[in-house]
């Protein structure tokens, strides 16, 4: 937080004359000068809004701190119309007997190479329809249904979302919250969205996309882990602080109200700004003096973030898409003390990595951490015969297999969080993999639909990336002592 040390401490009563319409302040003069009608006006309208028992002192126009962030995503949503006109269309053929790629590129006056015909090879993957070995194409019961009910296949694509994050609340926006200001009095941003803030924020941020996509679209997953935050700075919004203070000397607290350019009151940010200024009388202290020195540490501080987000330090490599399969059997089969998988979800794919599971817990004194659940909803609950499976490996082995879910575990630990979204690979001391691979619900088969999720396996200081996690997440951290 910028808080400048200064002698605004005491109280400055502001003298307001009608006639000349301005205040008589010198040391926050230089602050109004520009902004006399917009903060005369606030006078007259709010200069009795706390009663006979409060006198306004003080109206400071602030740069209230909102940090613009773009970040690249794989987003899954509703196509255009003319694409899933052209789906219903091929159904609609094939019913009536034009069931072969030939036929229909006849009917349709295209070749058989025409985009148009591409879309058969989207109705076979999503299992709309079927081929023979004759090459005749058939209407699935599922095709059916499609057409029934007027569902239609979702598209993926990778584009930048832009939003923005209120720098101290970390409420999170879709569009920029009221107009920007170059005031000197500038609150700085304690809130750092960096990578991990996406992933402690993400139902939030996915939320806000939804809402900025009109309800045709959501976020399915990072585009990727190292460069997901592609753009990233700090911008200001024009807030006006109104300072209340007592008239008596009976021990009442100074009380402020914050409103914006178009004069309406921010409950929010009042109670926000309240709380901040109960516990730093300096927060609106912006003498001119720690100005340069303000500044300075600003771009260090800015530089130092920089170098962090594009060198990673230690030894580490990149890690492709299909290679994390192999890793996460090759983690289970090899460890020798202790695993750690964490994942949004759980589905049918972690069947794949339970015999590999059990290997490693026959092994004497190993154990096996899950982590899971992005929220506490229906729809992201784990596969059921799956997760079976996992609970009889628990019952089998009770002192060494530890399940975590954790929107309960954070009920009592963090209140305002919902799950997690981060996709973690520890294995004994010998390295840990983040990226953006869902361990436990991604097949990761070459063979199936295609995601970007890379990641990167580093080699170095495993055992206190261990602790960092149990710590983060408030584990029992008696559960690091191995045997």
């Amino acid at each position: 937080m910028n808080n400048q040390k200064g002698n605004n401490q005491k109280q400055h009563k502001v003298q307001y004359n009608k006639g000349q319409k301005h205040f008589k302040n010198p040391k926050i003069a230089h602050s109004k000068s520009k902004n006399l009608s917009k903060t005369a006006v606030l006078f007259d309208n709010h200069k009795d809004d706390l009663g006979s028992e409060y006198s306004l002192n003080d109206i400071l126009e602030i740069g209230y701190p909102i940090v613009e962030t773009t970040i690249e995503v794989i987003s899954s949503g509703k196509p255009s119309d003319i694409l899933q006109e052209v789906h219903i269309l091929l159904i609609e053929l094939i019913n009536t007997g034009v069931d072969s790629k030939g036929a229909l590129a006849q009917f349709l006056g295209v070749s058989e190479n025409d985009f148009i015909l591409d879309e058969l090879y989207t109705l076979l993957e999503n299992g709309i329809i079927a081929i023979s070995d004759e090459e005749k194409y058939r209407v699935t019961t599922k095709g059916d249904i499609f057409i029934e009910e007027k569902k239609f296949i979702p598209v993926t694509t990778q584009e930048d979302f832009k939003f923005y994050v209120d720098g101290l609340t970390k409420d999170i926006y879709y569009e920029m919250p009221s107009e920007t200001t170059n005031t000197p009095n500038r609150l700085a941003p304690s809130v750092k969205v960096d990578f991990d803030f996406i992933q402690e924020q993400w139902l939030k941020i996915n939320k806000c996309y939804t809402r900025a996509n009109a309800g045709d679209k959501e976020i399915v997953d990072l585009a990727n882990y190292k460069r997901s935050i592609t753009a990233r700075r700090d911008l200001f919004v024009k807030y006006y602080v109104l300072i209340y203070y007592p008239k008596d000397k009976s021990g009442k607290k100074i009380q402020l109200k914050v409103y914006n350019s178009e004069s309406k009151l921010l409950k929010s940010h009042t109670e926000s700004l309240s709380s901040l200024y109960s516990s730093n009388k300096y927060l609106f202290d912006f003498t001119n003096e720690l100005e340069g020195v303000e500044e300075y540490k600003k771009l260090f501080i800015d530089a130092a973030v920089q170098i962090t987000d594009e060198k990673l330090t230690g030894k580490y490599q990149d890690i492709s898409t299909f290679e994390h399969k192999e890793l996460i059997k090759e983690a289970l089969f090899t460890a020798d003390t202790a695993v750690y998988i964490e994942s949004p979800w759980i589905r049918k794919a972690t069947m794949d990595y339970l015999p590999a599971m059990e290997f490693f817990l026959k092994k004497k004194d190993t154990k096996l951490f899950i982590a899971y659940g992005i929220d506490s909803s229906f729809k992201n609950a784990p596969h059921k015969e799956t997760f079976e499976k996992i609970q009889e490996l628990k019952s089998k082995y009770p002192s060494r297999v530890f399940i975590f879910h954790l929107p309960t575990h954070f009920k009592n630990k963090f209140p305002n969080r919902d799950g997690s979204h981060r996709k973690i690979l520890i294995k004994d001391f010998e390295y840990y993999i983040k990226g953006s691979y869902n361990w436990l619900s991604y097949s990761g088969n070459e063979n199936e639909n295609y995601a970007v999720e890379e990641g990167t396996q580093f080699f170095d200081n495993v055992e206190q990336f261990w602790k960092k996690v149990f710590h983060d997440y408030q584990f029992e951290l008696s559960l690091l002592n191995f045997s």
